[in-house]
Parts: C-alpha cells; sequence; structure tokens
C-alpha cells in the first residue's frame, strides 16, 4: 500500500494543504474497510481505481463519482475498497476550495459530488490526463498546474474568512473563535454568514472538528500511547476526561479506547 502527500507551490499554501496519491499494485483480495475521522478539510478526488463506496452519516454506501468534491465531513465515515486502489487528490485549506472556486460550501458538507456536475466537462479532460499519467509525482503535476491556473484566473480571493479558518487549523482547534472575530474587528452574525458560505459549517463547530482531526492524526501517526492520555487530552484543549470522551465520540461514534484498537489499519495504511 503506497499513500504519500505532497507540498503544492508555494503561492497556494493559503488554499491548498497538500496533494496525496494512494495506490496498491495489487488487487484486494477481499473487501477492506478503512473508517477516517473528519479532517477539517475539504477536497478533490481523482479516482482511477475500481470504484468504491462510502458510509457516513448522511449516505450509506454511496458510489463515489470517479471524480468528485467533498466539504466537511462532520464525522467519521466509512469508505468500503475492493479490486485496484488507484486516485489522487487536492486536500483544501478550510476555505479554500470556496475561494478558488466560489463554492458555497455549505452545500458540499457529507457529501461527494461530481466534479463535471458542479464545475463543468473540463474536468473530464484532466480526469482524462490523470488517467494517462504514469506516476503519481506526475499526476500531482497536473493537479499543482490546474490549480496555477484556476488562480491566475481567479485571482487573490483570500480574505477575513480565509485568515480565521487557518488560524483554528494552526491552532488545532484549541482557540477562542469570539475572541479571533473581535481580533478582526468584524461583525460576528456577518463573519459567522461568510464562514458558512466558505467552509460549510459555523466557526465554533469547525473548531471542535478541527481539534477532533488533529487528534486523530496524532493517533494514526502512533506519536501518542493509550497511556498518554491526559498529556493527548491537556494538548488539545479539553478541560477534564468526560468533556473529551463525550466529544470524540459525538465525532468518531467511538470511545477514544476502542477507536484506537479498531484502526490499527489505518493507522499502517494512512500514517
Amino acid at each position: 500500500m503506497y499513500y504519500r502527500k505532497f507540498i503544492p507551490s508555494t503561492h497556494l499554501l493559503p488554499f491548498v494543504e497538500c496533494y496525496f496519491a494512494w495506490e496498491k499494485k495489487d488487487v484486494l483480495t477481499q473487501p477492506m474497510c478503512i473508517e477516517s475521522p473528519p479532517t477539517g478539510f475539504a477536497s478533490m478526488v481523482f479516482n482511477y481505481g475500481d470504484g468504491y463506496c462510502v458510509d457516513n452519516n448522511k449516505h450509506n454506501l454511496l458510489l463515489a463519482p470517479s471524480s468528485f468534491l467533498t466539504g466537511q465531513a462532520t464525522q467519521s465515515y466509512t469508505l468500503n475498497l475492493s479490486g485496484r486502489i488507484g486516485m489522487v487528490g487536492i486536500v483544501f485549506k478550510p476555505a479554500g476550495l470556496s475561494s478558488l472556486f466560489g463554492l458555497p460550501m455549505y452545500e458540499f458538507s457529507d457529501e461527494r459530488i461530481s466534479l463535471i456536475d458542479v464545475l463543468g466537462k473540463s474536468f473530464q479532460f484532466l480526469h482524462e490526463q490523470i488517467q494517462e499519467a504514469h506516476t503519481s509525482v506526475d499526476r500531482v503535476c497536473l493537479l499543482d498546474q490546474f490549480l496555477n491556473r484556476q488562480l491566475l484566473k481567479k485571482g487573490n480571493t483570500f480574505d477575513r474568512t480565509d485568515y480565521v479558518a487557518n488560524a483554528i487549523v494552526d491552532r488545532k482547534g484549541v482557540v477562542n473563535v469570539g475572541e479571533l472575530m473581535d481580533d478582526m474587528y468584524v461583525c460576528r452574525r456577518q463573519f459567522e454568514r461568510q464562514f458558512l458560505q466558505k467552509v460549510g459549517v459555523s466557526p465554533k463547530y469547525y473548531a471542535r472538528i478541527r481539534r477532533i482531526g488533529y487528534l486523530c492524526a496524532q493517533l494514526a501517526g502512533q506519536r501518542w500511547h493509550v497511556t498518554d492520555w491526559h498529556d493527548l487530552i491537556y494538548q488539545c484543549g479539553y478541560y477534564d476526561q468526560s468533556h473529551f470522551i463525550r466529544d470524540f465520540t459525538q465525532f468518531t461514534g467511538k470511545r477514544p479506547s476502542l477507536y484506537v484498537k479498531d484502526n490499527l489499519e489505518l493507522m499502517n495504511y494512512l500514517s
């Protein structure tokens, strides 16, 4: 199993978290289910392997289009894979997809929507180029070139919403959103509307998503052990263990110790 992240061009960093490539040379001998927590990032994905289905709080066995965009995941979801695995994608900063393409992100939370249906037939040509490319590096280069062209076409639309959303990411969700808005001298109600438009959820709810996403990434990277729960809880800004367990269970559907036990495959494949 091959999973690799790639850094975007410097001028795309305010909008793009990374690119990724996920491949397996051999065909899966039996179906595989991989559970993923919410991360706080939207994405575009181009699948050149076999089709797969997604289970989440909104859909049961949703067949993912061959090329699609997805907004914020508000809870954990499961990928049901079989056959050949082969896909590349763009992981956007929380407001990046809206800033570059002008999309209302609240329409895409917990969804996987065909790129062609949303943004036009030009994505069919890009998908064909990706399928014909020989290596993951070549495929990622195609994505980077495509976004560079889009940035030139759209112009720099980085605004206060992008700044606050990226600050929440940088601070791992451990942030007082009200103080951030006060520092920006913005009307809270207007800002919350703009945030919902560009990110897909409210600022406070996004901070909770990002905190859980960061915490699960620490677990998936095997940088923490079960005996380190108290340190992890403290660093992620939870005021006590019951608050942590309640929040974790709400977003993942499992208590923390059971989540770690049940997600060893995710740790091995995606760390």
